[in-house]
Protein backbone atom coordinates (compact mmCIF):
# COMPACT_ATOMS: atom_id res chain seq x y z
CA UNK A 1 0.00 0.00 0.00
CA UNK A 2 1.32 3.46 -0.94
CA UNK A 3 1.36 5.61 2.18
CA UNK A 4 -0.25 9.06 2.18
CA UNK A 5 2.24 11.97 2.44
CA UNK A 6 -0.23 14.52 3.82
CA UNK A 7 -0.33 15.25 7.54
CA UNK A 8 -3.52 13.95 9.16
CA UNK A 9 -4.61 15.03 12.63
CA UNK A 10 -6.79 12.35 14.21
CA UNK A 11 -8.61 12.43 17.54
CA UNK A 12 -9.58 9.01 18.97
CA UNK A 13 -12.05 8.85 21.87
CA UNK A 14 -11.50 5.32 23.20
CA UNK A 15 -11.15 4.10 26.78
CA UNK A 16 -10.03 0.57 25.88
CA UNK A 17 -6.25 0.61 25.49
CA UNK A 18 -6.13 -2.59 23.43
CA UNK A 19 -8.68 -1.24 20.90
CA UNK A 20 -6.82 2.06 20.65
CA UNK A 21 -3.42 0.42 20.07
CA UNK A 22 -4.86 -1.77 17.31
CA UNK A 23 -6.53 1.25 15.67
CA UNK A 24 -3.32 3.29 15.86
CA UNK A 25 -1.33 0.44 14.31
CA UNK A 26 -3.74 0.11 11.36
CA UNK A 27 -3.75 3.86 10.74
CA UNK A 28 0.05 4.09 10.94
CA UNK A 29 0.29 1.51 8.18
CA UNK A 30 -1.52 3.90 5.82
CA UNK A 31 -0.03 7.33 6.55
CA UNK A 32 3.50 8.63 6.85
CA UNK A 33 2.64 11.82 8.68
CA UNK A 34 0.25 11.46 11.59
CA UNK A 35 -0.80 13.29 14.70
CA UNK A 36 -2.98 10.95 16.75
CA UNK A 37 -4.40 11.96 20.12
CA UNK A 38 -6.23 9.52 22.38
CA UNK A 39 -8.69 10.59 25.11
CA UNK A 40 -10.48 8.15 27.38
CA UNK A 41 -13.63 9.98 28.50
CA UNK A 42 -16.23 12.48 27.34
CA UNK A 43 -14.93 15.05 29.82
CA UNK A 44 -11.41 14.69 28.44
CA UNK A 45 -12.79 14.97 24.89
CA UNK A 46 -14.45 18.30 25.70
CA UNK A 47 -11.27 19.70 27.21
CA UNK A 48 -9.19 18.54 24.24
CA UNK A 49 -11.53 19.81 21.49
CA UNK A 50 -11.89 23.22 23.15
CA UNK A 51 -8.11 23.58 23.45
CA UNK A 52 -7.44 22.38 19.88
CA UNK A 53 -10.43 22.15 17.53
CA UNK A 54 -8.52 21.66 14.24
CA UNK A 55 -8.49 17.86 13.96
CA UNK A 56 -9.25 16.32 10.56
CA UNK A 57 -11.40 13.43 11.84
CA UNK A 58 -12.80 12.01 15.09
CA UNK A 59 -13.10 8.30 15.92
CA UNK A 60 -15.66 7.86 18.70
CA UNK A 61 -16.20 4.78 20.83
CA UNK A 62 -19.80 4.68 22.10
CA UNK A 63 -19.17 3.16 25.55
CA UNK A 64 -17.24 5.70 27.62
CA UNK A 65 -17.22 5.65 31.42
CA UNK A 66 -19.01 9.03 31.78
CA UNK A 67 -21.35 8.97 28.73
CA UNK A 68 -22.45 6.49 26.07
CA UNK A 69 -24.76 5.74 23.14
CA UNK A 70 -27.02 8.34 21.54
CA UNK A 71 -26.48 10.80 24.37
CA UNK A 72 -22.74 10.67 23.73
CA UNK A 73 -23.19 11.31 19.99
CA UNK A 74 -25.50 14.27 20.60
CA UNK A 75 -23.14 15.75 23.18
CA UNK A 76 -20.09 15.44 20.90
CA UNK A 77 -21.88 16.96 17.89
CA UNK A 78 -22.53 20.11 19.95
CA UNK A 79 -18.76 20.73 19.96
CA UNK A 80 -18.02 19.68 16.38
CA UNK A 81 -19.17 21.07 13.05
CA UNK A 82 -15.99 21.20 10.96
CA UNK A 83 -14.85 17.56 11.09
CA UNK A 84 -16.39 14.15 10.34
CA UNK A 85 -17.28 11.81 13.21
CA UNK A 86 -16.77 8.06 12.73
CA UNK A 87 -18.50 5.91 15.34
CA UNK A 88 -16.71 2.74 16.55
CA UNK A 89 -18.74 -0.03 18.15
CA UNK A 90 -18.57 -3.73 18.86
CA UNK A 91 -22.31 -4.27 18.32
CA UNK A 92 -23.84 -4.75 14.82
CA UNK A 93 -27.11 -2.94 15.59
CA UNK A 94 -28.19 -1.54 12.20
CA UNK A 95 -31.19 0.36 13.57
CA UNK A 96 -28.86 2.10 15.97
CA UNK A 97 -26.45 2.75 13.09
CA UNK A 98 -29.20 4.42 11.02
CA UNK A 99 -30.25 6.53 14.01
CA UNK A 100 -26.64 7.59 14.57
CA UNK A 101 -26.22 8.59 10.92
CA UNK A 102 -29.43 10.64 11.09
CA UNK A 103 -27.95 12.64 13.97
CA UNK A 104 -25.08 13.81 11.78
CA UNK A 105 -22.21 11.36 12.17
CA UNK A 106 -20.27 10.63 8.98
CA UNK A 107 -19.67 6.86 9.24
CA UNK A 108 -20.27 3.78 11.42
CA UNK A 109 -17.67 1.01 11.77
CA UNK A 110 -17.66 -2.33 13.61
CA UNK A 111 -14.45 -2.88 15.57
CA UNK A 112 -14.26 -6.51 14.46
CA UNK A 113 -14.15 -5.39 10.79
CA UNK A 114 -11.29 -2.92 11.20
CA UNK A 115 -8.12 -3.31 9.15
CA UNK A 116 -5.61 -0.99 7.50
CA UNK A 117 -7.40 -0.88 4.15
CA UNK A 118 -10.82 -0.18 5.71
CA UNK A 119 -9.45 2.62 7.88
CA UNK A 120 -7.47 4.16 5.01
CA UNK A 121 -10.57 4.35 2.84
CA UNK A 122 -12.68 5.53 5.77
CA UNK A 123 -10.35 8.41 6.65
CA UNK A 124 -9.81 9.65 3.08
CA UNK A 125 -13.44 9.24 2.06
CA UNK A 126 -14.97 10.86 5.14
CA UNK A 127 -12.58 13.81 5.25
CA UNK A 128 -13.12 14.65 1.57
CA UNK A 129 -16.85 13.99 1.78
CA UNK A 130 -17.15 16.27 4.80
CA UNK A 131 -15.25 19.02 2.98
CA UNK A 132 -17.77 18.84 0.14
CA UNK A 133 -20.67 18.85 2.60
CA UNK A 134 -19.26 22.00 4.21
CA UNK A 135 -18.93 23.65 0.79
CA UNK A 136 -22.54 22.78 0.00
CA UNK A 137 -23.68 24.13 3.37
CA UNK A 138 -21.73 27.34 2.82
CA UNK A 139 -23.23 27.68 -0.65
CA UNK A 140 -26.73 27.06 0.72
CA UNK A 141 -26.11 29.63 3.45
CA UNK A 142 -24.91 32.14 0.84
CA UNK A 143 -28.08 31.75 -1.20
CA UNK A 144 -30.19 31.75 1.96
CA UNK A 145 -28.59 35.08 2.91
CA UNK A 146 -29.32 36.44 -0.57
CA UNK A 147 -32.91 35.23 -0.20
CA UNK A 148 -33.42 36.80 3.21
CA UNK A 149 -31.53 40.05 2.51
CA UNK A 150 -33.28 40.78 -0.80
CA UNK A 151 -35.10 44.16 -0.59
CA UNK A 152 -37.89 42.74 -2.77
CA UNK A 153 -40.44 40.30 -1.34
CA UNK A 154 -39.61 36.72 -2.35
CA UNK A 155 -42.09 33.85 -2.03
CA UNK A 156 -41.43 30.16 -2.72
CA UNK A 157 -44.47 28.03 -3.49
CA UNK A 158 -45.13 24.44 -4.52
CA UNK A 159 -45.41 24.24 -8.31
CA UNK A 160 -48.10 21.56 -8.04
CA UNK A 161 -50.49 22.68 -5.29
CA UNK A 162 -49.47 26.38 -5.20
CA UNK A 163 -49.08 26.38 -1.40
CA UNK A 164 -46.53 28.89 -0.10
CA UNK A 165 -43.47 27.12 1.34
CA UNK A 166 -41.20 29.97 2.38
CA UNK A 167 -40.89 33.76 2.28
CA UNK A 168 -38.19 36.29 3.09
CA UNK A 169 -38.25 39.13 5.59
CA UNK A 170 -39.28 41.68 2.94
CA UNK A 171 -42.41 39.63 2.14
CA UNK A 172 -43.36 39.51 5.83
CA UNK A 173 -42.79 43.26 6.09
CA UNK A 174 -44.79 44.10 2.94
CA UNK A 175 -47.73 41.72 3.36
CA UNK A 176 -47.78 41.70 7.20
CA UNK A 177 -48.37 37.95 7.45
CA UNK A 178 -45.94 35.91 9.55
CA UNK A 179 -44.25 32.79 8.13
CA UNK A 180 -46.82 30.40 9.66
CA UNK A 181 -49.71 32.38 8.14
CA UNK A 182 -47.99 32.44 4.74
CA UNK A 183 -47.55 28.65 4.80
CA UNK A 184 -51.30 28.22 5.26
CA UNK A 185 -52.07 30.19 2.09
CA UNK A 186 -51.99 29.54 -1.64
CA UNK A 187 -50.11 32.14 -3.63
CA UNK A 188 -53.26 32.99 -5.62
CA UNK A 189 -54.99 34.13 -2.42
CA UNK A 190 -52.71 37.17 -2.34
CA UNK A 191 -53.97 38.43 -5.69
CA UNK A 192 -57.19 40.41 -6.19
CA UNK A 193 -58.79 41.87 -9.30
CA UNK A 194 -58.49 45.62 -9.51
CA UNK A 195 -59.67 47.94 -12.24
CA UNK A 196 -56.84 50.37 -11.59
CA UNK A 197 -54.24 47.89 -12.89
CA UNK A 198 -55.95 47.82 -16.30
CA UNK A 199 -56.38 51.61 -16.32
CA UNK A 200 -52.74 52.18 -15.43
CA UNK A 201 -51.59 49.79 -18.15
CA UNK A 202 -53.76 51.45 -20.80
CA UNK A 203 -52.58 54.93 -19.87
CA UNK A 204 -48.94 53.89 -19.82
CA UNK A 205 -49.29 52.27 -23.23
CA UNK A 206 -50.86 55.42 -24.64
CA UNK A 207 -48.48 57.87 -23.01
CA UNK A 208 -45.18 56.00 -22.94
CA UNK A 209 -44.43 53.24 -25.42
CA UNK A 210 -40.91 52.98 -23.99
CA UNK A 211 -42.17 52.42 -20.42
CA UNK A 212 -39.94 50.34 -18.16
CA UNK A 213 -43.00 48.82 -16.47
CA UNK A 214 -43.71 45.20 -17.33
CA UNK A 215 -47.28 46.00 -18.17
CA UNK A 216 -48.53 42.48 -18.74
CA UNK A 217 -47.51 41.39 -15.21
CA UNK A 218 -48.88 44.33 -13.22
CA UNK A 219 -50.97 42.78 -10.45
CA UNK A 220 -52.90 43.89 -7.41
CA UNK A 221 -52.14 42.04 -4.16
CA UNK A 222 -53.82 42.42 -0.80
CA UNK A 223 -52.11 42.81 2.57
CA UNK A 224 -53.30 41.25 5.81
CA UNK A 225 -54.91 44.55 6.86
CA UNK A 226 -56.81 44.84 3.57
CA UNK A 227 -54.58 47.47 1.96
CA UNK A 228 -53.73 46.98 -1.70
CA UNK A 229 -50.28 46.52 -3.19
CA UNK A 230 -49.62 47.19 -6.88
CA UNK A 231 -46.81 44.87 -7.92
CA UNK A 232 -44.83 43.45 -10.81
CA UNK A 233 -43.93 39.76 -10.44
CA UNK A 234 -41.29 37.54 -12.03
CA UNK A 235 -41.08 33.76 -11.62
CA UNK A 236 -38.34 31.13 -11.76
CA UNK A 237 -38.40 27.38 -11.21
CA UNK A 238 -36.36 26.08 -8.25
CA UNK A 239 -35.99 22.94 -6.15
CA UNK A 240 -36.92 23.67 -2.56
CA UNK A 241 -36.15 20.85 -0.09
CA UNK A 242 -36.71 18.31 -2.84
CA UNK A 243 -39.99 19.90 -4.01
CA UNK A 244 -40.43 21.33 -7.51
CA UNK A 245 -41.24 24.93 -6.71
CA UNK A 246 -41.57 28.44 -8.07
CA UNK A 247 -39.79 31.43 -6.57
CA UNK A 248 -41.87 34.57 -7.01
CA UNK A 249 -40.00 37.89 -6.95
CA UNK A 250 -42.33 40.79 -6.18
CA UNK A 251 -41.47 44.40 -6.99
CA UNK A 252 -43.71 46.68 -4.97
CA UNK A 253 -44.76 49.61 -7.20
CA UNK A 254 -47.56 50.88 -4.98
CA UNK A 255 -45.99 54.31 -4.44
CA UNK A 256 -45.27 54.70 -8.14
CA UNK A 257 -48.76 53.58 -9.15
CA UNK A 258 -50.43 55.90 -6.63
CA UNK A 259 -48.24 58.73 -7.93
CA UNK A 260 -49.32 57.95 -11.50
CA UNK A 261 -52.94 57.82 -10.36
CA UNK A 262 -52.62 61.26 -8.72
CA UNK A 263 -51.09 62.66 -11.91
CA UNK A 264 -53.98 61.20 -13.89
CA UNK A 265 -56.48 62.85 -11.54
CA UNK A 266 -54.62 66.15 -11.88
CA UNK A 267 -54.68 65.84 -15.65
CA UNK A 268 -58.40 65.16 -15.51
CA UNK A 269 -58.97 68.30 -13.43
CA UNK A 270 -56.74 70.34 -15.73
CA UNK A 271 -58.84 69.20 -18.68
CA UNK A 272 -61.98 70.24 -16.81
CA UNK A 273 -60.46 73.66 -16.07
CA UNK A 274 -59.36 74.07 -19.68
CA UNK A 275 -62.87 73.15 -20.86
CA UNK A 276 -64.43 75.62 -18.43
CA UNK A 277 -62.07 78.38 -19.57
CA UNK A 278 -62.77 77.71 -23.24
CA UNK A 279 -66.54 77.14 -22.99
CA UNK A 280 -68.19 78.12 -19.71
CA UNK A 281 -66.25 81.40 -19.26
CA UNK A 282 -66.78 82.46 -22.86
CA UNK A 283 -70.59 82.50 -22.60
CA UNK A 284 -70.95 85.25 -19.96
CA UNK A 285 -67.99 87.17 -21.42
CA UNK A 286 -69.53 87.15 -24.91
CA UNK A 287 -72.87 88.17 -23.44
CA UNK A 288 -71.32 91.10 -21.53
CA UNK A 289 -69.42 92.22 -24.62
CA UNK A 290 -72.66 92.16 -26.68
CA UNK A 291 -74.61 94.12 -24.06
CA UNK A 292 -71.88 96.74 -23.78
CA UNK A 293 -71.93 97.07 -27.56
CA UNK A 294 -75.68 97.79 -27.40
CA UNK A 295 -75.14 100.45 -24.77
CA UNK A 296 -72.57 102.23 -26.92
CA UNK A 297 -74.82 102.38 -30.00
CA UNK A 298 -75.91 106.00 -30.75
CA UNK A 299 -79.64 106.75 -30.97
CA UNK A 300 -80.46 103.34 -29.52
CA UNK A 301 -84.02 102.70 -28.40
CA UNK A 302 -83.09 99.81 -26.11
CA UNK A 303 -84.06 99.74 -22.44
CA UNK A 304 -80.76 100.60 -20.83
CA UNK A 305 -81.93 99.61 -17.33
CA UNK A 306 -82.75 96.13 -18.62
CA UNK A 307 -79.31 95.93 -20.28
CA UNK A 308 -77.64 96.98 -17.03
CA UNK A 309 -79.49 94.19 -15.21
CA UNK A 310 -78.38 91.66 -17.82
CA UNK A 311 -74.75 92.89 -17.58
CA UNK A 312 -74.88 92.53 -13.79
CA UNK A 313 -76.38 89.04 -14.06
CA UNK A 314 -73.71 87.96 -16.56
CA UNK A 315 -70.97 89.43 -14.34
CA UNK A 316 -72.25 87.46 -11.35
CA UNK A 317 -72.32 84.30 -13.52
CA UNK A 318 -68.74 85.00 -14.65
CA UNK A 319 -67.65 85.51 -11.05
CA UNK A 320 -69.15 82.12 -10.03
CA UNK A 321 -67.33 80.40 -12.89
CA UNK A 322 -64.02 82.00 -11.89
CA UNK A 323 -64.55 80.93 -8.25
CA UNK A 324 -65.19 77.34 -9.39
CA UNK A 325 -61.98 77.37 -11.49
CA UNK A 326 -60.01 78.71 -8.51
CA UNK A 327 -61.49 75.98 -6.27
CA UNK A 328 -60.58 73.20 -8.71
CA UNK A 329 -57.06 74.64 -9.03
CA UNK A 330 -56.64 74.63 -5.22
CA UNK A 331 -57.72 70.96 -5.07
CA UNK A 332 -54.81 69.88 -7.28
Amino acid sequence: MVKEQQLYKILVVEDNLGDYVLLEEYISDCFLRLEIVNVKSYKEFVQTIIAKPDYDILFLDLTLPDKFGIDLIKACIEYIDRMPIVVLTGYPDFDFAKQSLSLGISDYLLKEDLNATTLHKCIIYNIERHKNILKIKESEQYYLDLFQLSPNPLLVYDEKNKMILDVNAAAIDNYQYDLKEFREKKVASLQVENKLCTEIDENLILSNKESNFILESLECHIKKNGELLYVVCSKNKVMYKGIKSIILSVENLTKEIIHIQSIQLQNKKLKQIAWMQSHVVRAPVARIMGLINLLTQPHSDVDKNHIYEMVLKSSVELDEVIKEIVQKSNEM
